[in-house]
C-alpha cells in the first residue's frame, strides 16, 4: 500500500511528466509543498516498487506500472474529491486531503464496497506484493 505522500508524489510526477515530460524532484517539493527529505524518501519508496525511475539531474519519470497506477489513483480520486465536497459540504482542499487518505488507508475490498474502484489498474496495495 502507498502511504499518503507516496501517493502524492506518485500523482505529482504523473501531473508534471503530463505537461512537462518529466519530473523534477524540485518542483514535485514545489508543487506539494513538502521537504526535501520528505519527497526524496518518498521518490525512492516508489522507485523500489518500480512506479518512477530516476533519470540525470534529478528528475522522475513515470514506469509503465507507474503511469497506469496514477491513472487510477487520479481518477479515484477525483471522484471521492467531489463526493466529500459536495456531501459533506468541505472545501476542495479538505476533499481531497479525505480523499488521499482513504485511497491509501482502506484496503480494496472497502474501496470496491464504496464505489470508487475500477478494474483498469491494480490496487495500490497490490504494488508492495510484486
Amino acid at each position: 500500500m502507498l502511504s499518503p505522500s507516496q501517493a502524492r508524489c506518485l500523482l505529482a510526477v504523473y501531473s508534471l511528466s503530463e505537461v512537462y515530460g518529466r519530473a523534477s524532484y524540485k518542483d514535485v517539493c514545489k508543487l506539494l509543498g513538502l521537504s526535501k527529505p520528505t519527497v526524496h524518501n518518498a521518490l525512492a519508496a516508489l522507485e523500489n516498487k518500480g512506479l518512477i525511475a530516476k533519470k540525470p539531474y534529478g528528475a522522475a519519470i513515470l514506469t509503465e506500472q507507474g503511469e497506469s497506477l496514477a491513472r487510477e489513483l487520479e481518477a479515484r480520486r477525483a471522484h471521492l474529491t467531489l463526493f466529500f465536497s459536495k456531501t459533506f459540504g468541505l472545501s476542495m482542499d479538505q476533499s481531497d486531503l479525505a480523499a488521499l487518505l482513504l485511497l491509501t488507508g482502506l484496503n480494496e475490498e472497502s474501496l470496491q464496497k464504496m464505489g470508487c474502484m475500477s478494474s483498469a489498474a491494480p490496487a495500490p496495495e497490490d504494488q508492495d506484493n510484486e
